[in-house]
């Protein structure tokens, strides 16, 4: 009897996870591999692929701009803390801040990409 309710208790917990984890997928996430997007730029010539290209970019500059808040929330936290002086290096606070740095610098160069394919397909002949 014990068993059972044991077993059962597990399914729950294991299925609930499940539908959880499936709720919360990452819509954020580009759907092409780097070598696709160099191929796709280098073909690109008319105004939808010019958009594909430019929906793709606006991606990547909103899932680095939210990695770039949740290091500065890290960077926050790891900042109020007072260590002593024999602590090691690089401290934790300077990975964070390192971190907000890439992930807003990324952001900035997916900005840029995106900028430039979306004036390219307001440029381009429609067909």
């Amino acid at each position: 009897m014990r068993y059972c309710a044991t077993a059962i208790c597990a399914l729950i917990i294991a299925v609930t996870t499940n539908v959880y984890a499936t709720d919360k997928a990452p819509v954020d996430r580009p759907e092409y591999t780097s070598a696709q997007i160099r191929k796709m730029a280098r073909e690109a010539h008319t105004v939808e692929q010019f958009t594909v290209l430019a929906d793709y970019y606006a991606t990547r500059r909103r899932m680095y701009k939210r990695k770039a808040a949740e290091e500065m929330h890290l960077w926050a936290e790891r900042s109020a803390v007072i260590t002593p002086l024999s602590e090691k290096w690089p401290r934790p606070v300077d990975s964070a801040r390192n971190l907000y740095d890439y992930y807003e610098y990324e952001a900035n160069e997916a900005a840029i990409e995106q900028t430039k394919y979306s004036k390219l397909a307001d440029e381009a002949p429609f067909k």
